[in-house]
């Protein structure tokens, strides 16, 4: 992928492209001799123009420039996300033009506060940036990226050059989500994943401490290393630690690194499995969200775990039938190795609790029950009920919309074992995803609030749409930057 393209702030630039987001409710005038009252002079605004992800060109001849409209929308509270769509839709259309340099004004918008200027400026720069990526590091031929110089509009150059930096920042955490998880398996085995993270941080106030073979035993875990005992890539705990705050609350991001699954013993069924490549989302989403946090230099006391394994079978490979004796005494009796991520999560969360977490949010691929139930378009998320208000808050605020799902403790009993603790599936054909929730329950601890998100839906996109595209989405990256931020 080519490098970024360079954001300017300022006015009276020249540009192949002038873009105008325009909201659906209304198409406010200009102020005398804008860039949108010389289009006004020239020109009728089309109905429909303002429609949410509605392209409207207006070419010009010659020198003169062409005009595009990019729709947002009905005006709501959540201006600035639709204003992220938009971008992405916008960056799209004017790479598909092979335009080189675009001028971006707001003026259609309307009036605008300071803080509301600054939301629209970091929005446009994140969506224009996720909405061009493109995964091709496996291609011959590359994705040309045309559009190098960007001008926005501005008088507050100033003040609004933070605003491009942030925007800048969430896309590069989220576009380090996407490239992790887009990425094939034979170059993202467990150790290659850690490796990968360990470079990204370099000279970054992140220490990263890699854990594997006999140190995992050593620490207790008891599933990590057994679904890992199949594969030829041994199996590697994370533990990423960023305190630029100590005096702040330990907070824990738990991801499931499954670097490929095969359902183990309990081999899949499917056609095509390929995207079991991707069932290290919630990993890369928390990795990503914690190179945002600390390239912002949020104040924060955070801990990244991340439990990678391959699941595959072979004559070493877990059996189902085992029964597995985790750190804090709970032991799990497996009923089929295709519930790998729980078993390897179960792990994460107990150390959390012995490294002092009072803040715990796992994030997990972790059933299909959960797109099921709610679809593709919202993540599940459980646990502490003012927790999980906040995360869903932050979630709305960037487009990541997640919906409480109840802990029904009348459904453990679903998860009886016949000689353990505990079976690590359920024994009655309903309610897999809350079941799933509940199996994490028993391994956190009583000292920290809990929260689990079951994105499994949102882990890829099958097409472009806004500032997806085709491929990984990088799912909870800016979802849990902005919660931790939320809580400075």
């Amino acid at each position: 992928m080519n490098a970024m393209p360079i954001f300017k702030l300022g006015q009276g630039g020249a540009g192949r492209v002038i873009i105008f987001p325009v909201f659906k409710d209304s198409f406010e005038q200009a102020h005398s001799g804008g860039l949108l009252a010389s289009f006004l002079e020239k020109h009728e605004p089309r109905k429909r123009m303002g429609e949410r992800g509605e392209v409207t060109w207006f070419y010009g001849h010659g020198e003169q420039p062409h005009y595009l409209f990019v729709g947002v929308g009905e005006r709501s509270q959540n201006a600035a996300f639709r204003i992220t769509e938009a971008a992405g839709t916008a960056g799209r259309a004017a790479e598909q033009e092979g335009l080189q340099s675009a001028v971006i004004s707001f003026e259609a918008l309307g009036k605008r506060k300071d803080e509301e200027e600054e939301s629209f400026v970091a929005a446009w720069v994140e969506g224009w940036l996720l909405g061009t990526y493109a995964f091709d590091r496996y291609r011959s031929k590359k994705t040309h990226r045309s559009v190098t110089a960007i001008l926005i509009e501005a008088e507050r150059k100033e003040s609004l050059a933070e605003a491009v930096r942030l925007g800048e920042i969430r896309a590069q955490g989220t576009m380090l989500a996407r490239d992790l998880t887009n990425e094939p398996s034979n170059a993202l085995t467990p150790l290659k994943f850690a490796e990968r993270v360990r470079e990204h941080f370099e000279g970054v106030e992140v220490s990263v401490d890699i854990k594997t073979g006999e140190e995992l035993e050593h620490l207790g875990m008891a599933g990590l290393p057994a679904v890992g005992r199949g594969s030829i890539n041994p199996p590697v705990f994370m533990d990423l630690r960023y305190c630029s705050d100590p005096a702040k609350p330990l907070t824990v991001l738990v991801g499931k690194g499954i670097t490929f699954d095969t359902g183990g013993i309990s081999l899949k069924r499917d056609n095509d499995i390929s995207d079991m490549r991707m069932d290290m989302a919630g990993a890369a989403g928390v990795i990503g969200a914690l190179s945002i946090i600390a390239a912002r230099g949020i104040p924060a006391n955070i801990a990244v775990l991340v439990a990678a394994a391959e699941n595959v079978p072979d004559a070493n490979a877990l059996l189902p039938g085992e029964v597995l004796r985790y750190a804090n005494g709970t032991t799990v009796q497996v009923g089929n190795t295709d519930s790998e991520g729980r078993l390897v999560l179960a792990d994460a969360l107990v150390y959390a609790g012995q490294i002092g977490a009072q803040r715990v949010v796992d994030m997990a691929t972790l059933t299909y029950s959960c797109v099921g139930a709610i679809g593709s378009k919202l993540a599940g998320i459980w646990g502490d009920d003012r927790l999980v208000q906040a995360i869903r808050t932050a979630g709305e605020g960037v487009g990541e919309k997640l919906w409480q799902l109840p802990l029904v403790d009348e459904y453990e009993d679903y998860l009886k074992s016949d000689y353990a603790d505990i079976c690590n599936i359920s024994r009655v054909g309903e309610a897999g995803a809350i079941t799933a929730a509940l199996f994490l329950r028993k391994f956190t601890s009583p000292s920290y609030k809990w929260a689990h998100i079951d994105m499994n839906g949102l882990k890829e996109a099958s097409g472009c749409s806004g500032h997806l595209v085709i491929g990984a989405t990088g799912y909870g990256a800016r979802l849990l930057a902005e919660w931790v931020a939320s809580d400075v």
